[in-house]
């Protein structure tokens, strides 16, 4: 009994909170009551005064426009916008690259034979010239021994022949002869004397001999390694720069070097030859500056970063959050007498603070940054911050601000 007591009670408070919304906010419902006879008639004046608001409510006010939802015009978006400045592309470009002398050889004997003498070690300097190993020569020393005797007669039968010729006690053609066999002495003496000279092994350059893996004794040929000679004085340090770079890198330019072992110093050298073509499966070509390493501080095979300033091309900048993507790529909005744009876009390259762009934007544009949802072109929007532009207008325009056309309206 009490639970279906309850029950009507909950039901009665729902119908009258239904009742008093259907009352409250369905129109007419106050006729609708009077004509089933519920409340009383509404007043001569009451009703003048219902008929003068809902008059005032049909009347759109001042301003609105006429087409508008609820006699509210199209919603204007606020944005916050910021110019598109400059950068110069590239203005300091780094690359990683190696050190090399700028003079190495590798020393080979030019026969073969056994080492009898090495005669520096390793890690010396040498001259250019200078004996570093030599091999056996007795045979060679015979030969050139031989060599030798038999010039020294073929000088002393061209001297008789040359005196026999004077007094024309000789044929011609047995002069000729002589003249010959002197000729191929001189010949066989030289060659004696250069296969001698070749078991003694000299320094071809100046330089710092590396370690050497030969002792006295050892059977080498004409393929084994005898030393390998660098001159360090100077290095050349190779390193690749990408193609856009092409034109922009000359000889003489400037070039700071660190070495990745010795952080600390700042060198500084010269590019001294560019290659002449591009390599087309990395897109980058080789570059070779030249350092001063008198002091030996270096070794060849060092990595060192390179670092090159030189004028690069100038780019329109834009903030990273202005950038958008389409179906036709990159592009941003730019806003002109108050009304949105695309600029359609090429991203060149991106920094932490910018990104550096090509296209159809110049440096100055207002480019929106924030507030880019639901812009389409053509539309109305407000920029943050900016003075509000409606009063200015409607005083160009011969008309009252808004709020003095309210207060006339109230009077």
């Amino acid at each position: 009994m009490r639970s279906g007591f309850k029950q009507g009670a909950a039901l009665l408070v729902v119908l009258a909170v239904a009742a008093g919304l259907w009352l409250a906010f369905f129109p007419g419902a106050g006729q609708m009551l009077a004509r089933w006879g519920i409340g009383a008639e509404p007043s001569a004046a009451g009703a003048s005064q219902a008929a003068g608001k809902a008059a005032g409510a049909a009347k759109p006010p001042a301003g609105a426009a006429a087409g508008g939802r609820g006699g509210r015009g199209p919603r204007v978006a606020t944005v916050v916008v910021k110019p598109a400045g400059t950068e110069i592309l590239n203005s300091r470009v780094s690359a990683l690259g190696t050190a090399s002398a700028q003079s190495a050889v590798t020393v080979l004997p030019k026969g073969s034979g056994q080492v009898t003498a090495v005669l520096i070690g390793s890690g010396a300097k040498v001259a250019a010239g200078q004996v570093i190993a030599t091999l056996d020569n007795q045979s060679q020393q015979i030969a050139f021994d031989k060599a030798q005797a038999a010039y020294a007669d073929a000088q002393r039968s061209l001297v008789r022949n040359a005196a026999l010729v004077k007094s024309k006690a000789v044929a011609e053609s047995q002069s000729q002869a002589v003249q010959l066999a002197a000729t191929v002495a001189e010949l066989n003496l030289r060659t004696a004397s250069q296969d001698l000279e070749d078991r003694s092994i000299l320094a071809p350059i100046d330089g710092v001999v590396g370690i050497l893996d030969i002792t006295p004794g050892v059977e080498v040929t004409p393929q084994t390694v005898i030393a390998r000679i660098e001159d360090a004085s100077v290095l050349r340090v190779d390193f690749w720069l990408p193609e856009r770079l092409s034109g922009a890198v000359a000889q003489g330019a400037l070039a700071q070097m660190v070495a990745v072992a010795r952080p600390q110093d700042v060198l500084s050298g010269r590019v001294v030859a560019v290659d002449n073509q591009i390599d087309s499966a990395s897109g980058t070509f080789r570059v070779q500056a030249a350092l001063d390493n008198s002091a030996g501080s270096l070794r060849p095979g060092m990595a060192l970063t390179v670092s090159l300033e030189f004028v690069g091309e100038s780019f329109v900048t834009v903030d990273p959050l202005s950038v958008q993507w389409g179906s036709d790529g990159a592009y941003v909005w730019r806003v002109k007498d108050n009304k949105v744009e695309k600029a359609q876009l090429r991203i060149v390259q991106r920094n932490t603070e910018s990104v550096l762009v090509a296209g159809d934007l110049a440096a100055g544009d207002s480019v929106v940054t924030e507030g880019l949802d639901g812009l389409k072109p053509g539309a109305e929007v407000k920029i943050f911050g900016a003075p509000d532009p409606e009063p200015e207008a409607a005083s160009k325009a011969g008309g009252k601000p808004a709020a003095a056309a309210a207060a006339a309206a109230g009077n």
